[in-house]
């Protein structure tokens, strides 16, 4: 709690947010008050944009160096508990830098040719089309694994939301790591041109192909991570890029610096800046969390800051450990619009078994279920829409943790994550009813119940320890 108690002193400074405390079935009656709440309808912060998710299931069999095709039989379920039970609505589309190179190794390993690792080491092996990047050589690409994805799971993905009248967003996102042993000979980090050209390459494949429209390009995966990916070199890619997708008729958003770790984001983005025009391109300062809450945590004011001036959304789009409280302190303090942990699904013995990051488990019997740490996450998440309005709260009394939204449907959605448990008093309520259900740790069911403001115009309601509580409005 003490990294939570230094972001609510940094947060002041925006006029932020802080939070409550919750005691659910204590001696505590509503009359005593361990939690206040004010919510300032008149202050308006981020648009959400939605939990993302990385097509990422238990299709590489490592243990046993192979494909397992699996999870296929598993995919419909899969989708349906995202968009319904979890409310995922955006998805990243990775693109591997090792799509340009002569050979297809991901068609042997579907096919058990080859195993994991003789795929693995070609992952980020490069090798050049040919010297002009204004000309693309059809056979210097290998879409396979690319196709692989977006049949498999992107186009699921986009049905079950359009049948829900939503869209889905799209996140391309060039991955270009600089771990596996074969590397090929073209830099993509060094030409931009080069860069530019298989981002083009995919842009159109998405929407030739598959009548996919491209929302974003996260320029590349934890930079620090890759070969070459300077801030400068970033930023190089981004004017490269922008260019020539507008070219081709696209205008994505641009997605950057997405660093490994957040305390390395500012740095990035003042060397990004050092390009001509490629700061001001950013559309969404994006941020990993790998070096821990007590480094990410105090990052976070200065994040939102500089996204600020860029006139730029945050995102904090990868962190496998997080939990319900990493998802509250982003959302809350950092400002962010968009958010992910990591993969969509795994096998798993049990329910608190929930490594990997993975939103939805199968247990050995088949059966599917959201992990343990997301049953808190998708209490709120399911019930925010694309386009949804954060609210400005401040904190009275208490150290629970709020975040309020207005969807565009017009309703309201409060949210409360209570570390302790505390008897809250929410004031400034854009409704009088609410429909509330509560979200307890180590996967409890919800429960739900109705509740009212009072003669006062405030609701009171307790809150049990570890868990999160939603209010969504029903009139």
């Amino acid at each position: 709690m003490d990294s939570v108690r230094r972001l609510l002193r940094a947060a002041r400074i925006f006029g932020v947010i802080a939070v409550l405390t919750a005691c659910f079935g204590c001696s505590t009656g509503p009359g005593t008050i361990t939690s206040r709440i004010s919510i300032d309808q008149s202050r308006v912060g981020q648009t959400y944009s939605g939990i993302e998710v990385t097509p990422r299931f238990w299709e590489f069999d490592k243990v046993n160096d192979r494909y397992d095709s699996s999870w296929l039989a598993s995919r419909d379920g899969i989708v349906q508990l995202l968009v319904e039970d979890a409310g995922v609505k955006r998805v990243r589309v990775e693109l591997r830098s090792g799509v340009e190179n002569p050979v297809d190794y991901f068609t042997p390993f579907l096919a058990g040719r080859i195993g994991y690792k003789g795929g693995w080491n070609h992952y980020y092996e490069r090798i050049n089309d040919n010297p002009d990047p204004a000309v693309a050589n059809p056979a210097g690409f290998q879409w396979t694994s690319f196709d692989y994805y977006i049949e498999n799971f992107v186009i699921p993905m986009r049905t079950r939301l359009a049948a829900r009248n939503e869209a889905l967003f799209v996140n391309l996102c060039f991955v270009d790591f600089d771990w596996t042993p074969l590397k090929g000979s073209l830099s993509f980090s060094g030409s931009p041109d080069e860069y530019a050209e298989i981002i083009t390459l995919a842009a159109m494949r998405l929407r030739d192909k598959y009548g996919i429209t491209l929302n974003s390009l996260e320029i590349v995966l934890e930079p620090n991570n890759g070969a070459g990916w300077t801030g400068s070199a970033i930023g190089r890619a981004i004017v490269a890029a922008k260019a020539r997708l507008a070219a081709a008729g696209f205008n994505p958003g641009i997605v950057a610096p997405s660093t490994s770790s957040a305390g390395l984001t500012v740095n990035y983005l003042d060397d990004i800046a050092t390009i001509p025009g490629a700061a001001a391109a950013i559309n969404m300062v994006s941020y990993h969390r790998y070096d821990g809450d007590a480094s990410a945590d105090p990052a976070l004011p200065a994040i939102r800051r500089r996204a600020s001036e860029l006139g730029a959304e945050t995102a904090m789009l990868e962190w496998i450990p997080a939990t319900a409280e990493t998802f509250f302190k982003d959302m809350v303090f950092g400002g962010a619009s968009a958010w992910a942990a990591y993969g969509a699904a795994k096998t798993a013995d049990s329910l608190a078994d929930s490594e990997g990051g993975a939103i939805v488990w199968r247990n050995p019997a088949g059966h599917l279920a959201l992990t343990s740490k997301w049953m808190r996450i998708a209490a709120v998440t399911r019930e925010l829409q694309s386009g949804a309005k954060a609210y400005y709260v401040s904190s009275r009394l208490g150290s629970d943790v709020p975040l309020v939204f207005h969807n565009p449907d017009g309703s309201e959605v409060i949210a409360i994550l209570s570390a302790r448990g505390s008897t809250v008093e929410i004031s400034g309520a854009a409704h009088s009813l609410y429909r509330a259900t509560i979200a307890g740790p180590n996967g409890a069911p919800y429960t739900t119940a109705l509740v009212k403001t009072n003669s006062a115009g405030k609701i009171v309601m307790t809150i049990p320890a570890q868990s999160v509580a939603v209010l969504h409005s029903t009139n």
